[in-house]
């Protein structure tokens, strides 16, 4: 006879696999090939094996949720102006399913770990160690020999996008590191979404977290290194003084040099197409009529001077724009339900995460290239919807060591 105890563990190790996949954006459909079979035993071992108790609380926030999903598409789907559903494809019936399944996979892992904050934190430091092995493994191997390890195409058969087109004195070839993911952007973004989630659970800065928001910086995705460097500077301004943060402060110079030199050489890598498409999609976006610019065009609905392109090749490319979602999940937030749908989103943020190292978190996640429609934007509002944030004195939860 197993133990409830192994059972415990098992399923335990089941959210973590759950929830690592889950984050494997790229991955796409493959995702929920993975997941699924490892959902169904989740639940089968928890009714099996455990107290047979579903957490209650987590179920109601789960309906709730799901509730607030079909909500917000109706406009959409009914038409009703400034909300429109122009893009042919993509219906009321996948956009609801869709993040409703995202919603039941994020809801099964806090039920198989009972709404347990410390097993919650615990699963996400065991992701979070997954994803800064993976990276720093890259790091090290690229920079050292000049081989790159692509778990990316190891899946997919797509290379992984970790070449810069930069090289600088001394250091040579600059290489930027994607983890398990495409591009480095899209791996600082998951790792943001991921510290953000295990900050709100446990205010501790450790070492894991520490090693986070340096990996986001060694990314080098030019917005990576602008909000890694957001985070960094809020950890060291709110630790204790120590020999360590000093010699820290004494170099930082010569850090912020060397990371401020490869920021523009990416920059000047990439030429000007590059900071022209994200200036011609902001100002397709900004040149809509006011009602959309303050309401969005809806769920199931897009910039209508893109809807023709979307609907046909969905190259926006060739109307000299970048991606959506390119220039930070802010302006798909405004894209999609406008200025009023940012801040409701942004004043329940601001107002339920209520420290401000909580607060700095959400707003790099808004920095960051992510959709939120993303496994990794539903996991973070889930948590944050469902549980209290855990509060304690920034200061004594430094980690010096």
């Amino acid at each position: 006879m197993i133990s409830n105890t192994k059972i415990s563990q098992v399923v335990f190790w089941i959210s973590v696999v759950i929830i690592f996949i889950g984050f494997m954006e790229n991955i796409n459909e493959l995702r929920y090939n993975l997941m699924i079979p490892l959902i169904a035993i989740g639940w089968v071992l928890h009714f099996t094996y455990s107290d047979h108790k579903i957490d209650s609380h987590s179920t109601k926030s789960f309906i709730l949720l799901s509730g607030i999903v079909a909500l917000i598409a109706l406009p959409s789907l009914l038409k009703i102006y400034p909300h429109a559903h122009n893009l042919i494809r993509y219906t009321y019936y996948s956009f609801v399913v869709g993040l409703i399944v995202k919603l039941f996979s994020v809801y099964s892992t806090f039920v198989f770990l009972k709404g347990d904050i410390n097993k919650l934190e615990r699963m996400l430091k065991y992701v979070i160690i997954l994803n800064l092995s993976m990276f720093f493994l890259q790091f090290i191997v690229v920079f050292g020999t000049g081989y790159y390890i692509d778990p990316l195409k190891a899946i997919t058969g797509e290379p992984s996008r970790y070449g810069a087109q930069i090289v600088l004195p001394v250091i040579g070839q600059i290489y930027r590191c994607t983890g398990f993911y495409e591009e480095p952007s899209t791996y600082s973004g998951f790792i943001a979404v991921l510290l953000a989630c295990k900050l709100y659970l446990n205010p501790k800065v450790d070492k894991i977290v520490i090693l986070c928001a340096i990996s986001i910086i060694l990314s080098f995705s030019v917005a990576a290194i602008g909000y890694g460097s957001i985070i960094i500077l809020y950890f060291l301004l709110k630790s204790k003084g120590s020999y360590l943060k000093y010699i820290i402060f004494l170099l930082s110079p010569l850090a912020v040099a060397i990371i401020a030199g490869i920021a523009i050489e990416r920059l000047n890598s990439l030429g000007g197409d590059a900071q022209d498409i994200r200036a011609n999609l902001n100002a397709m976006v900004f040149a809509q009529q006011l009602p959309i610019l303050i309401f969005g065009n809806g769920a199931l609905g897009i910039m209508p001077a893109a809807a023709d392109v979307m609907n046909t090749t969905g190259a926006v490319f060739r109307l000299g724009i970048a991606s959506f979602n390119d220039n930070g999940m802010w302006l798909f937030f405004i894209i999609k339900f406008g200025f009023f749908g940012l801040a409701v989103i942004g004043s329940y943020l601001f107002v339920k995460t209520k420290t401000l190292l909580n607060r700095i978190m959400f707003f790099v996640i808004l920095l960051t290239k992510l959709s939120f429609l993303y496994f990794g934007f539903i996991f973070y509002i889930f948590l944050i919807f469902n549980n209290k944030v855990v509060l304690d004195n920034d200061n004594k939860n430094i980690d010096n060591d």
